[in-house]
């Protein structure tokens, strides 16, 4: 009797202790932070992954970098809810809208504006020139990089010949190659792209500014977890431990930003459907 006694008594304690570190262990299970196509996997990764592992530090919540091998591949993962945060303005498109991720904060850089560029020793000096022309583009999701070059050339009403690229990476190479006449990407990328691989292009087209990349979150993630993200993000750019995590980044840190500051974005998404 005093065995069955006891044997209840360390049976009844596991019922107790058990489910507290279940609990203790789910929670060390790492959040996903996807990560728009804009350059390569590896220096996707060469960018984010210190990123990440000093906001986990920082916040106590483990992140995890995830994309897919192509913009649509990781816009399909946001589709399905596999990202707690992602690195993206592809959200705001309509299709997305029900999925309910919202602005935690952005990029913290000048605004971004949409470039056509050509090489510098091109002939061509005007939109209207680009007609019939061949003209390389991230991929048909890109904001600044598809929707607004594409409505600036409807405006004209100018056709080309589309080449998507998968990248901006990808559509400055081909341009570099000159496989294309032209392509369109965001600004910063150009001036990053032409600094890293020592090439000079020519900006055909600028569009009217518009603000940085930011980090959205997946209604699912619970509001402390939220928080606690969204101010190591926020704190990286006051920390002189992170200083040469957004040098080697070539960032300046994260700004609070909110949807509404992204209301222009969702304008030219909706016009580009039309």
């Amino acid at each position: 009797m005093r065995l069955r006694g006891f044997a209840l008594v360390v049976l009844s304690l596991l019922l107790v202790v058990l489910p507290v570190t279940g609990r203790a262990l789910a929670q060390q299970v790492p959040l996903v932070f996807g990560v728009l196509n804009q350059q390569s996997a590896v220096l996707t990764a060469e960018r984010w992954n210190p990123i990440l592992q000093y906001v986990s530090s920082v916040s106590g919540v483990p992140l995890r970098l995830k994309l897919g091998r192509t913009v649509q591949e990781t816009d399909e993962m946001m589709g399905r809810g596999e990202f707690d945060f992602i690195y993206t303005n592809h959200n705001f498109q309509t299709e997305y809208d029900a999925l309910g991720y919202r602005v935690i904060a952005r990029w913290g850089s000048e605004p971004i504006r949409g470039v056509i560029a050509v090489p510098p020793d091109s002939l061509i000096q005007t939109l209207a020139e680009l007609g019939g022309k061949r003209v390389a583009f991230p991929s048909a999701d890109a904001f600044v990089g598809y929707a607004v070059p594409t409505v600036a050339l409807k405006k004209v009403g100018v056709r080309v010949e589309e080449a998507f690229a998968g990248s901006q990476e990808g559509a400055l190479a081909q341009l570099k190659a000159r496989r294309v006449e032209a392509a369109a990407v965001n600004s910063r990328f150009l001036a990053q792209y032409s600094e890293r691989e020592g090439v000079r292009f020519r900006e055909l087209y600028i569009s009217e500014p518009y603000p940085e990349l930011p980090v959205v979150v997946h209604p699912g993630v619970p509001a402390a977890v939220v928080e606690k993200v969204r101010q190591a993000l926020l704190g990286m750019k006051q920390d002189p431990g992170a200083s040469a995590i957004l040098e080697r980044a070539k960032s300046p840190g994260f700004e609070p930003a909110t949807d509404r500051d992204y209301e222009g974005v969702r304008r030219v998404y909706r016009l580009i459907g039309q």
